[in-house]
């Protein structure tokens, strides 16, 4: 008896390892997604919440980062695993990936100031006509760098 549980609960959990892998919907189910907390020196408290941080939550991790004023901060995301990413006012401009896993990151495209439609312009340019085949782009100092699964 014990051995079916065990069989069904090895079948349940490959399943899943399976449609996180290859269904994107499942994936942002189990894994979440990265949440941009602050932007150009502004907080959003809705998106705050939406991860269970509080003000002096968020504080306390920019504070751990060197970081006092809220104003000192360009960018500020919450990952899926919890860790604050945070980019200054006047740093150098980091890359910021606008696809992955064949997905365009639309948040991503809002922060930087592109819309979806000079992305698909530009990866067109360079011959990814399909989103899909893009495993990962990146956006660095106005160009895409494109990695495909092939």
């Amino acid at each position: 008896m014990t051995l079916n549980y065990i069989e069904i609960l090895i079948k349940l959990v490959l399943t899943l390892k399976w449609l996180n892998n290859n269904v994107h919907f499942v994936k942002r189910l189990i894994d979440g997604k990265p949440t941009l907390l602050i932007k150009n020196g502004n907080i959003d408290p809705e998106a705050c919440r939406s991860v269970g941080l509080s003000a002096s939550d968020v504080a306390l991790k920019l504070r751990s980062q060197g970081i006092f004023q809220m104003k000192q901060v360009k960018r500020a995301v919450q990952e899926q695993n919890g860790q604050l990413i945070v980019v200054q006012m006047g740093d150098e401009n980091p890359k910021y990936p606008v696809v992955t896993d064949g997905v365009i990151q639309v948040d991503v495209l809002e922060s930087i100031g592109r819309s979806e439609e000079w992305l698909l312009d530009n990866l067109s340019k360079q011959g990814h006509d399909n989103v899909a085949n893009i495993f990962i782009a990146e956006y660095d100092k106005g160009a895409v760098t494109v990695v495909t699964y092939e």
